[in-house]
C-alpha cells in the first residue's frame, strides 16, 4: 500500500463542513454551513489526521499552480469526503478548500486530501 500513517500520526483534529445555499422567503440567497460528521445529538465531530504542509520542491509546484498554502491530508477513508466541502484545522477560523480526493489504490482504507487555504473573492 503506497500511503498510509501510523496511528500515532494522526493527531491533527480537523473538521468538515459542507456549504447550503438556502432562498428565504423574500427571495434572498443565503450561505450556511453544516457539519458533515456528527455525533447522536448533533454536536460536530473532529476527524483525526495526518497534516503535512507542502515542502521542498512542492512549494515550487504550488506556486505554478497558483495554490495557497497547500497540504496533505492522510486519513481513514470515508464516502463522506468529497471535493466540495471546507476542512477547518482544529480551531483556526479561515478554512480550507479541498482540492483533489484520492481513495489509494481504490481499497476503501486510507484517504489522502489535498487542500488550499480559502481566500475570500477580490
Amino acid at each position: 500500500m503506497a500511503k498510509q500513517a501510523m496511528a500515532g500520526e494522526l493527531r491533527t483534529l480537523v473538521y468538515f463542513r459542507r456549504t447550503v445555499k438556502e432562498v428565504d422567503s423574500e427571495g434572498s440567497a443565503h450561505q450556511r454551513e453544516e457539519t458533515v460528521f456528527h455525533d447522536s445529538q448533533g454536536r460536530e465531530q473532529a476527524v483525526h489526521c495526518k497534516w503535512v504542509n507542502a515542502h521542498g520542491s512542492e512549494v515550487f509546484t504550488a506556486m505554478q499552480l497558483k495554490l495557497r498554502q497547500p497540504a496533505k491530508l492522510t486519513m481513514r477513508y470515508s464516502p463522506r469526503i468529497v471535493p466540495t466541502l471546507l476542512v477547518y484545522k482544529g480551531k483556526d477560523p479561515v478554512p480550507y478548500e479541498v482540492v483533489s480526493v484520492d481513495d489509494v489504490e481504490d481499497r476503501h482504507c486510507w484517504l489522502e486530501v489535498t487542500v488550499q487555504r480559502k481566500e475570500a473573492a477580490r
